[in-house]
């Protein structure tokens, strides 16, 4: 007994022992950038640098194997000077082990491949040795650009990584007298000022940063993490005028490119269908170099020179477009997009560019906005509501402007009736508006609007239709429909299931919600959706179904649904609207019960 009373307690020991070691060991994070360095540092003759550096804890395997064992940097030669300081581990036993010589290896940047006019970018990428569980990773690098190359020293900066940052240390250093507009976006921290060597320093220490979450929806410009934007210009307009002084700008043409847009406008009359084929012939006929303006720098080609070559970045297509469109005899410029929240119009600037588009006037209308790299279905705008845009004008760029707010909306309603051998007939009326409204598409060949009821009636049950109205804002039609197999039978029960466009909230594919989130949820875009059915039922078919009556009305939105038995009928509604786009997490809760109770089997779906 007492031997076996000695085992058992070693044998509790060892359990308890490892119990606490593996309690111990568990790491919070794949990695965590223990100190992480950001300068910025402008000289009086117009050259600045950006010098980096950080020490990161490498805490499991997963993150030397798949995060961290390589470090990129892509910049141009021919403008910029890349100096790597410091790269070294330090195993969890002390050694030091700096990266060999054959760990800096240049490449040709993956964005730049097939690109001829962007072949001399370099990307350096620089391997870590030494990686085990507990080692530590230094590494630290200097970027300067020439003079001339940036028209301003700025940036757009999301804080956050993909590990947390126990602390961030800040800094922008200037010429005194040089003005520095800065905003900081969820962050109430005001910058250490010091004045020394002729230089202002603004300096922020920042601990604590949490990662970057993975989060199934979350916001789509990261407005919900820590930011911080600056520029040395005097405000936005001063941002971009040398950007768009550059003869691109001009949207000037050459006679091949007058020659097509000639071509076009003696095939298409009018100037949607003309925009539109233009479109068509860029988007598709010329390639695309995803090279970021932040990594290629600000010059870019002319309309000519991207034709010719027959590929170009985002810029150059839509500088392209907008030439081709300005030959062909119609108003067009290109526009600059920048996220909408950003709410401080003076640190706007080049480095928060999101995307290129072109604004093109049809007649007497309203302006539409036309992606260079696809053929659009519909204006753009109503997919970028509140978002901000600037004209790139040649030699002035415009004011910041806001793109309206757009709410799509889908509305069916419809009489249908089954007959006794289960066939479907009946009729129904469509109105589809903004996002949802693939207007351009219905302009080039209107028998597409069999397609607009993909999802809940198929393109071989309508039996015929008529359009009474088409435009940018509203497509409206009215079907006849006739159709077979409408039922599902199982166990001897007929099961009829509500038709629903798959372009409304079923395009969201939000069936999944867990049952908590940390950062807001961003719904791919709000609707306002209905159905309204009375289905008239044959005299050997009863409705088995309880009768459903549910209202929700919720700050973000309000849903209803109805089940109603009226004799031989049966009246269903169905409908959703949703107003709030960001759904913050104290809203979560009620939001996916809201979502759930609509995605429901148990109510008409």
């Amino acid at each position: 007994m007492k031997t076996m009373t000695k085992q058992y307690i070693l044998t509790s020991i060892i359990s308890l022992a490892l119990a606490f070691n593996a309690t111990a060991q568990e790491p919070s994070s794949d990695a965590v950038y223990r100190n992480q360095v950001k300068e910025y540092t402008l000289n009086a003759d117009g050259r600045w640098t950006y010098h980096y550096s950080h020490t990161l804890g490498i805490n499991t395997y997963f993150a030397f194997n798949s995060l961290y064992g390589e470090d990129f940097i892509v910049y141009n030669p021919q403008s910029q000077k890349l100096k790597i300081n410091k790269s070294v581990t330090t195993t969890p036993a002390g050694k030091i082990v700096p990266s060999p010589a054959n760990a800096y290896n240049e490449l040709l940047p993956g964005s730049c491949a097939n690109a001829p006019s962007y072949n001399h970018m370099r990307e350096m990428v620089v391997t870590h040795t030494a990686l085990e569980r507990g080692s530590v990773v230094d590494f630290d690098y200097t970027l300067t650009n020439a003079k001339g190359y940036w028209p301003s020293m700025a940036a757009g900066d999301v804080l956050s990584m993909n590990s947390p940052v126990d602390k961030l240390t800040y800094s922008i250093s200037v010429p005194v007298g040089t003005v520095l507009n800065y905003k900081l976006y969820n962050l109430a921290q005001e910058p250490v000022i010091t004045k020394a060597g002729g230089k202002t320093k603004y300096t922020w220490t920042i601990t604590n940063i949490p990662a970057a979450l993975r989060e199934d929806f979350r916001p789509k410009e990261q407005q919900n993490r820590p930011r911080i934007v600056f520029s040395t210009s005097k405000n936005t307009a001063d941002a971009f005028k040398s950007f768009v002084s550059q003869p691109a700008f001009a949207l000037n043409t050459t006679d091949p490119l007058k020659a097509i847009a000639q071509k076009v406008r003696d095939e298409k009359k009018d100037e949607l269908a003309i925009a539109l084929r233009l479109q068509e012939i860029v988007a598709s006929d010329i390639n695309y170099y995803p090279v970021a303006l932040a990594q290629c720098g600000p010059g870019v080609r002319e309309a000519s020179q991207t034709w010719q070559e027959n590929g170009g970045t985002e810029a150059e297509k839509a500088i392209l477009l907008a030439a081709l469109m300005k030959a062909a005899g119609i108003e067009a410029v290109p526009v600059a997009l920048i996220p909408a929240c950003l709410s401080d119009d003076k640190t706007i600037n080049l480095l928060t560019i999101e995307k290129f588009l072109v604004e093109a006037k049809m007649g007497k209308k309203e302006s539409i906005l036309l992606s260079p790299l696809q053929v659009d279905t519909y204006d753009e705008g109503f997919a970028l509501s509140r978002k901000k845009v600037i004209k790139l004008l040649y030699g002035k760029p415009s004011g910041i402007e806001s793109i309206p707010s757009a709410s799509p909306s889908i509305s069916l309603k419809g009489n249908l009736s089954l007959d006794k051998e289960f066939k479907l007939s009946g009729n129904a009326d469509l109105e589809v508006t903004g996002r949802l409204n693939p207007c351009f598409s219905l302009v080039a060949d209107s028998s597409r609007v069999k397609k607009l009821l993909a999802g809940a009636f198929s393109e071989k049950s309508i039996d015929k239709y008529t359009i009474s109205n088409i435009d940018t804002d509203k497509t409206i039609v009215a079907y006849t429909l006739q159709g077979k197999d409408p039922l599902k039978e199982t166990s001897g029960l007929y099961f009829f299931e509500i038709p629903v466009l798959s372009s409304g909230t079923e395009a969201w594919h939000m069936t999944e919600l867990v049952s908590e989130r940390a950062e807001p949820l961003e719904i791919p875009f709000i609707v306002n959706e209905s159905y309204n059915y009375v289905l008239s039922l044959p005299s050997n078919m009863e409705l088995i179904s309880k009768e459903v009556s549910i209202e929700m009305k919720k700050d973000f939105g309000e849903l209803r649904i109805t089940i109603r038995k009226n004799g031989d009928k049966v009246d269903v509604l169905k409908s959703i609207r949703v107003k709030q786009a960001l759904i913050e997490p104290a809203q979560y809760e009620a939001f996916r019960n809201f979502i759930n109770t609509w995605n429901s089997r148990k109510f008409p779906k």
